[in-house]
């Protein structure tokens, strides 16, 4: 039996913390859309979780306090998959908007590259390419 299960273990707490955000921007129309729900537990079962586990944290999306990865890329991952809930149902609210901007300063993006981030984020998705490929080109425009 696996010990991670007896403890709080950091990665899973993380994890858990990083889908309520999920969570709240597919809330955040109040509604969570059949391609909202299928992406959800998509992402949830690549963090680990069992349907189960993953119907209980939508249901239950109380505040918490967000550890964001040590790694810019799976920071960046991580945005880029809010950014892909928000554009689940196909319609990009306002209020989501500010859940993903608000995620991507969580993670450690600066103010002043989120509004690029984000923009880059839509489009790229929009045209359907992955996560690796955005990054590569994040990575390339990214000013240090």
């Amino acid at each position: 039996m696996n010990t991670q299960n007896y403890f709080d273990h950091p990665l899973k707490k993380q994890n858990i913390e990083y889908f309520i955000h999920l969570v709240r921007i597919a809330k955040a129309d109040d509604i969570i859309s059949q391609s909202e729900m299928a992406l959800l537990h998509r992402i949830g079962k690549k963090l680990g979780f069992t349907d189960p586990e993953i119907d209980n944290l939508i249901a239950n999306t109380n505040k918490s306090d967000y550890i964001p990865p040590y790694e810019l890329s799976k920071r960046f991952d991580q945005v880029y998959e809010v950014v892909k809930m928000t554009l689940a149902d196909g319609v990009l609210e306002n209020s989501e908007m500010r859940l993903a901007s608000g995620f991507a300063f969580k993670s450690g993006f600066s103010e002043g590259e989120i509004p690029k981030l984000l923009t880059m984020l839509i489009h790229g998705i929009k045209e359907g390419k992955d996560e690796e490929d955005l990054f590569e080109v994040y990575m390339k425009e990214r000013k240090f």
